[in-house]
């Protein structure tokens, strides 16, 4: 550990070398205010939104099937005595949008064996305008698809998938994984990371698939390069999961589908924008418009602990990474 002194000297250019590249967080919802999601920031879907996937259920804003509590955002699909299945899907069109950058939801699924479709997923800002496919789609996570029901596999098969409009026409690209132990065991880490040339999906850490988007002509993928919205939602039945008659919908109902956060950082492209955000002035600790001395001294007071106010990068330790971004970001805040 560096000395205080040398510390507190360092330029935001030495900063810049200590962390090659820096990653800072930019934007979250951590789920920790209020009984409901925050309305400056998601949307409900509500209504049958099947969109010709024959999906079974209705979604509603009802607390029963959506609420905010214990530091998470719990989404409950449930069937009600008359045999109506319900659930919930929110989204961040036009009020947080993003444009390249690293995402990341901490989620616990429910057990989905058969016929529960949880997602984590975004679409182009676009798309009221200029409809699906044109807008495109990133799929960073969905399960319940019908090949896992057959072969026993549900809680262990992952797919993440990109729909895009090919010259007029339909594409997609995708993987499915199928990971060593049931994930409806405990929380998991779902990351997208989405740059100018590439698209790729993780699961704690490890690989779902990489996607190269360097030549959005040859590929006719223009939809990756503009704004996307963030979509969670736990769907019931549909073709996905290949049951379209409530008959075959043998889950544990009800059912929580529970996201504990879901964070943006930049990865040195990112552009965030919408109705809902504010910029940020990752750094300023003690909330006075300004990243200066005052916070510096709040850093280093909380160095070498998960404190998650001065752990900048979202890493689980504040460090040097974090000491360079504050310096990074050193003055008022704009």
């Amino acid at each position: 550990m560096i000395g205080h002194e040398a510390r507190i000297l360092l330029s935001p250019l030495l900063a810049a070398l200590v962390c090659s590249p820096c990653v800072a967080q930019v934007w979250s919802d951590e789920f920790t205010e209020g009984s409901v999601p925050d309305p400056t920031i998601w949307s409900h879907d509500l209504g049958a939104w099947g969109w010709g996937n024959q999906e079974l259920q209705d979604y509603t804003d009802d607390p029963a099937n959506i609420r905010v509590a214990d530091g998470a955002l719990v989404i409950t699909a449930r069937r009600d005595a008359g045999g109506r299945f319900t659930s919930s899907r929110i989204r961040t069109q036009d009020k947080l949008t993003f444009q390249y950058g690293t995402v990341e939801a901490r989620i616990r699924i429910p057990d989905l064996d058969a016929g529960l479709w949880p997602a984590f997923w975004c679409l182009g800002n676009d798309f009221s305008s200029v409809g699906w496919p044109r807008c495109g789609e990133m799929d960073i996570m969905e399960m319940g698809v019908a090949e896992a029901i057959a072969s026993g596999e549900t809680n262990r098969r992952v797919l993440s998938t990109a729909h895009w409009d090919f010259d007029g026409g339909y594409a997609s690209y995708g993987e499915a994984v199928t990971v060593d132990s049931d994930l409806d065991d405990g929380f998991h880490v779902w990351r997208l990371e989405w740059t100018p040339t590439a698209i790729r999906t993780f699961i704690d850490d490890a690989p779902i698939w990489v996607m190269d988007i360097s030549d959005p002509d040859g590929m006719s993928g223009h939809e990756f390069h503009r704004p996307h919205f963030l979509i969670l939602n736990l769907a019931v039945g549909g073709l996905f999961t290949g049951i379209t008659d409530p008959a075959g919908i043998t889950a544990d109902l009800p059912a929580e589908y529970v996201i504990d956060y879901v964070r943006i950082f930049d990865n040195g492209h990112t552009i965030i924008s919408g109705t809902g955000h504010e910029p940020p002035c990752t750094g300023d600790l003690d909330d006075d418009d300004d990243i200066d001395g005052a916070d510096l001294s709040l850093l280093l007071g909380a160095w070498s602990s998960d404190d998650p106010d001065a752990d900048l990068d979202g890493s689980g330790t504040v460090d040097g990474a974090d000491l360079a971004i504050a310096l990074g970001g050193w003055g008022a805040c704009s």
